[in-house]
């Protein structure tokens, strides 16, 4: 009887670690200017993700499917000296929110009042930022992390499609399951 139930243990513990290994294969780890690491959970089925920078100060990827009227994605990531001691959007000041959202419209050429904004928080807490093109040509989910600008901005490649909730809400659901941890040095 006791090798009966020390053979089921033994097998339980070995399908726990075979688990474990398959779990940490779904995920992508980024390490971001040798301050912190993101750690994402596995791409949605038949997204690739391509590195288009990596660089002491920035880091940006494109994420795109091969399947006609599915969104792209681009995160992108830097060090800002401007939020230089800011360690989330919840210690930012009203003046300089007013300023992230101005630099929307710089960036994007519309109108003021054609972006949408409204405030949202990860699964962790997280604030984000969640701005959308009121013609619905594209989204972004933007937060600060240890004064690094963490942005996910998603658009369809086809002028006629726009942006849905569901995307939106990937994306939001892309940056709640990140998770970011310190580099141990």
């Amino acid at each position: 009887m006791k090798k009966i139930i020390a053979l089921a243990l033994s097998l339980m513990l070995l399908l726990g670690c075979v688990s474990a290994f398959a779990e940490a294969a779904d995920k992508q780890t980024i390490t971001m200017l040798g301050a912190f690491t993101i750690t994402t959970d596995k791409l949605p089925e038949g997204y690739t993700m391509n590195v288009l920078k990596n660089s002491e100060m920035e880091y940006e990827a494109l994420i795109t499917s091969p399947e006609a009227g599915k969104p792209n994605y681009v995160l992108m990531m830097n060090f800002s000296d401007e939020w230089d001691g800011v360690n989330t959007l919840a210690d930012a000041t009203e003046e300089d929110m007013k300023d992230v959202k101005d630099s929307f419209y710089e960036v994007t050429e519309l109108d003021d009042g054609d972006i949408t904004f409204e405030d949202g928080k990860t699964g962790e807490g997280t604030p984000l930022l969640i701005a959308k093109a009121s013609d619905g040509s594209f989204g972004s989910v933007y937060t600060i992390y240890k004064s690094h600008e963490i942005e996910v901005v998603f658009f369809h490649a086809e002028e006629d499609l726009q942006v849905t909730e569901d995307e939106i809400n990937a994306a939001i659901a892309f940056l709640t399951n990140v998770q970011f941890a310190p580099v141990e040095k």
